[in-house]
């Protein structure tokens, strides 16, 4: 039987998770828009849409100690939503699966987006699958760029694939959102 432990934060800083991000996008060949769905599957993972009461929480990602992985998404919620979901969940593969691997060999994770606030530890991780998720779907440069030619949210949401919401927290984050209508 499979041991399932929480993922382990990295401690790196946002700047170091968002370059992280974009440079396994590129080293991937992922690009602003592109869907996610093959990529995970390349990746080895599966992408199951669940009703969100269950025993398994939508919005979480089960890895398997082979690396192999199942990414679980609520069944009413927005593309956009699931896009930056789906992002989130491959921030903790990449980021807090191999620590998890390190430190307890032969063990899988799992991470779910609703944490014990109380925890710190998971608290981290959560805002470090963000910072990737933001990174990996709208790269800074990019994202800049959209910013200045267009000047609306929700024509870079769609370029993206993203939400509005996502799109003005990036923008905020990256001290833009004064170019946004």
């Amino acid at each position: 039987m499979v041991e399932y432990s929480d993922p382990i934060p990295t401690r790196a800083s946002k700047v170091a998770v968002s370059g992280f991000a974009e440079q396994l996008a590129i080293n991937l060949e992922f690009k602003p828009g592109d869907p996610l769905d093959p990529l995970v599957s390349q990746l080895s993972g599966k992408i199951i849409y669940r009703n969100p009461i269950g025993a398994e929480k939508p919005e979480s990602i089960r890895i398997q100690p082979t690396g192999e992985f199942e990414i679980f998404l609520p069944s009413v919620t927005s593309l956009g939503r699931d896009r930056f979901t789906i992002a989130h969940e491959l921030g903790h593969l990449f980021l807090h699966f191999p620590l998890v691997q390190n430190a307890q060999p032969g063990h899988g994770m799992k991470a779910t987006r609703w944490v014990d606030e109380t925890n710190q530890d998971l608290q981290r991780c959560e805002w470090e699958a963000n910072w990737f998720a933001a990174s990996f779907v709208m790269p800074a440069d990019k994202f800049r760029e959209a910013c200045q030619q267009y000047r609306s949210t929700s024509t870079i949401a769609s370029i993206f694939g993203v939400t509005e919401a996502a799109v003005r927290v990036r923008a905020s984050t990256l001290n833009v959102e004064a170019l946004l209508a």
